[in-house]
């Protein structure tokens, strides 16, 4: 599949003049720039005078992100990426956006990981798409289909957030799906021009009184965080704690979680599973709770024994993938498997883990906490 038209809002001096053209020339098709700021309409058009697939509008009033987002959007002739001019994408980020949109014919849009790390990282080892609650953002993939069943944007909304929330919601009521590529990075330059003031409007809750909710329950468990923990464990050799980490811990400062002691009861077990850090265990107190063992091994990324004579019957005992049981004699032979879950975690780890801290979760008391602006961006 190609992308027909490029649309880019430039309320602001593009940081690459041609950046829009780059994106677009990727899938070969039109390219169509929707521009707020006179100047940037000027600098874009210079650009056209050697890019002949390249189409300028110039609209005549600054008509905001959402009206200019529109005015490319019913132009397009197939899929569209919304791009706004601070946007860089990583490459070959736009080509994997593409390929999962059309991994299932339920998902709606496709939003790439905003990332300030290097755009070149390889990110094969996590999980190719992740689930998120909204389609906000200043980079987004929309498939055709899904404009021509529900439209675009409303303009009612004077928040793009909230514009963006409502569609998303109106999507969600045809069965779709919203998705982040976790392969593909896109970095944003300036972060200045994002929504400010309360979370959601009047109007978004009219129309959608149970958004919170359910933006809520499409962040509870730990696979949200893996992709962001994967990302930050690039940036340096592997740092190991044995605490299970306080809220708001820098993930760069540890990338594993090696816990030797026994699991005590299920809050300390959920405790483990919404830390961002790769988990692994060491065997001690197998016979303390054998339920919360069981849970405990196939969340963690790496189950350390003593021996092989250990090591199979863990194997046997709790029926877990021997790849993720690990012998180790000495401190040298544990930094081998702290290496190798930064290096290549387990996927099916990694989704195991988020279904039951979702279990988990579902069975604590009280009310659900106000969401966050970090939990509806899908971290």
């Amino acid at each position: 599949m190609k992308v027909d038209v490029v649309v880019a809002v430039l309320e602001k001096a593009p940081v690459s003049l041609d950046a829009a053209y780059q994106v677009g020339s990727t899938a070969l098709g039109r390219v169509i720039a929707v521009c707020d700021e006179p100047a940037g309409a000027v600098r874009l058009r210079e650009v056209r005078g050697h890019r002949a697939d390249l189409i300028v509008l110039q609209n005549e009033t600054k008509l905001g992100r959402i009206a200019s987002w529109n005015r490319g959007l019913f132009l397009c002739g197939r899929d569209v990426l919304l791009l706004d001019s601070d946007v860089t994408l990583g490459e070959g980020s736009l080509e994997e956006m593409l390929e999962v949109l059309h991994s299932s014919d339920r998902i709606a849009s496709v939003a790439p990981l905003a990332s300030d790390a290097a755009l070149g990282m390889d990110l094969g080892g996590v999980p190719r798409c992740t689930d998120v609650p909204t389609a906000r953002g200043s980079c987004l993939l929309v498939r055709h289909v899904v404009v021509n069943m529900i439209g675009g944007f409303d303009p009612a909304f004077e928040r793009a957030n909230d514009a963006q929330d409502d569609w998303t919601m109106r999507a969600q009521r045809m069965g779709l799906r919203h998705v982040r590529a976790n392969r593909a990075l896109a970095l944003r330059d300036d972060a200045s021009c994002a929504d400010v003031g309360p979370a959601h409007t009047a109007l978004l809750f009219a129309r959608h009184p149970h958004f919170p909710e359910e933006a809520k329950a499409g962040q509870l468990g730990a696979e949200p965080h893996a992709t962001a923990h994967f990302v930050a464990s690039r940036r340096g050799p592997p740092r190991v704690t044995t605490a299970v980490p306080r809220d708001g811990e820098p993930l760069e400062h540890s990338q594993v979680l090696y816990r030797s002691e026994p699991v005590d009861d299920a809050g300390q077990l959920l405790a483990l599973l919404e830390s961002p850090y790769h988990l692994v265990l060491a065997e001690s107190g197998a016979n303390r709770n054998r339920a919360l063992l069981f849970a405990a091994t196939h969340s963690a990324q790496a189950v350390v024994t003593g021996s092989e004579t250990e090591r199979a019957t863990l194997i046997a005992d709790l029926a877990l993938d021997p790849a993720t049981v690990e012998v180790v004699e000495s401190p040298a032979g544990l930094t081998s498997v702290f290496h190798k879950v930064v290096d290549h975690p387990s996927e099916s780890s990694l989704r195991y883990r988020a279904l039951l801290a979702n279990f988990l979760r579902s069975l604590r008391e009280g009310a659900a906490a106000p969401l966050a602006e970090e939990d509806v961006r899908g971290r």
